[in-house]
């Protein structure tokens, strides 16, 4: 029996001729990167961003000292540790990234090419817009090693066009050049940024408004407040606003006493708003715990988390100054070799028992996962 020949079809012949001979200007013939999910080094904000923060454009703004930047040293410092042959890139346009940022962050960071392998983070001490957007194209464009990187740009408010840097002090800006060069930057990298497994963090601080009458409309596209234009609200996957700190939001050794000397400041909690999602979760607002003093990429205080969501599920009991430890956790705890009491005497214990042993932790952030957080 003579098989049948394919019919072949008009629209597919002429499609796969187009793709070929216009290969430079589209990614169809390309292997796209593995889909990642890099953890916020939250739990809760973890659980709000669906697992974490995936390859792509994301946009963190607020006020000063709010945590942008911590935060999005998390997200790198997560990145170069779980993403294979993933790097660093820190757009450096402000001049803030002190020995004390770097020590919190955990990152090694280096500032000659030579120095910048797999695992590592490049200073790029650059505040001129436009250097730093045909850096950025062509980085992502002579890339044979298929390496992903993992950009924080701090900050956008800090960069300026070399048509300005050039004018005087007294000379006319061009009025909204830095919002149009950026929606160009935009539109050249955020499909490949996605496609290739690369992320951008782009930092911005919070614009105050002024307005020329109290009667003066507000844009109704616009949901945040800050510079940039609508390209930078419309690519970013997520927009996290980070809220400025309170007296409230301190975390005190006796957090029902004022703050004294005597009264040690362990921390701070941060706030979040998410402006813009993937997943629905517009207008939620998350507060997440920093410990002070700590480095190496652990300022999150991921033990607090784990330990304030066992309490609230019942999983650990608090009976006066006791702490008792559900049967449940103490026999997933000892099975993997740890030594576990049936209870332990005020919560800073309990803290310190998670904290002598990074193991402990993680098994208990994959319990309240598997056993609270997916009810």
């Amino acid at each position: 029996m003579t098989k049948m020949k394919k019919k072949s079809s008009g629209s597919k012949d002429y499609t796969e001729a187009f793709l070929k001979s216009n290969k430079e200007y589209h990614y169809n013939l390309e292997e796209g990167a593995e889909p990642y999910l890099v953890s916020s080094g939250s739990l809760i904000l973890d659980h709000v961003l669906s697992g974490g923060f995936g390859s792509g454009l994301h946009r963190f703004i607020g006020a000063n000292e709010g945590g942008k930047t911590n935060e999005a040293l998390h997200v790198m410092h997560n990145m170069l540790k779980t993403v294979e042959n993933s790097k660093g890139l820190f757009v450096m346009a402000e001049g803030r990234l002190s020995q004390d940022v770097k020590d919190r962050a955990g990152i090694k960071f280096v500032h000659s090419a030579e120095d910048w392998d797999v695992g590592t983070c490049l200073i790029l001490e650059c505040h001129i817009m436009d250097t730093m957007i045909d850096f950025l194209r062509g980085l992502l464009k002579n890339n044979p090693d298929k390496e992903k990187f993992c950009i924080v740009i701090d900050s956008m408010d800090g960069l300026i066009t070399k048509e300005d840097l050039e004018k005087g002090s007294s000379d006319a800006r061009k009025v909204a050049g830095g919002a149009l060069m950026t929606s160009d930057f935009l539109k050249r990298v955020s499909l490949g940024m996605s496609k290739f497994g690369h992320m951008c963090i782009m930092i911005s601080q919070v614009r105050s408004t002024i307005t020329t009458s109290m009667y003066a409309k507000q844009d109704p596209n616009n949901q945040t407040n800050s510079s940039g234009g609508n390209a930078i609200l419309h690519y970013p996957d997520w927009i996290l606003e980070f809220k400025k700190q309170n007296k409230s939001d301190k975390i005190l050794e006796k957090p029902t006493e004022q703050i004294t000397p005597d009264n040690k400041i362990y921390g701070h909690n941060a706030k979040v708003l998410i402006l813009k999602s993937t997943n629905e979760a517009t207008g939620q607002i998350v507060a997440y715990p920093i410990k002070h003093g700590r480095s190496n990429g652990k300022s999150i205080w991921l033990e607090r988390e784990v330990v304030d969501m066992l309490l609230m599920w019942g999983y650990l009991e608090k009976s006066g100054a006791w702490i008792k430890v559900d049967e449940k956790i103490k026999t997933l705890l000892q099975e993997s070799q740890i030594e576990v009491k049936d209870s332990y005497q005020g919560i800073k214990s309990v803290y310190e028992f998670l904290e002598s042993d990074d193991k402990i932790t993680a098994l208990l952030v994959d319990f309240i996962k598997e056993n609270i957080l997916k009810q």
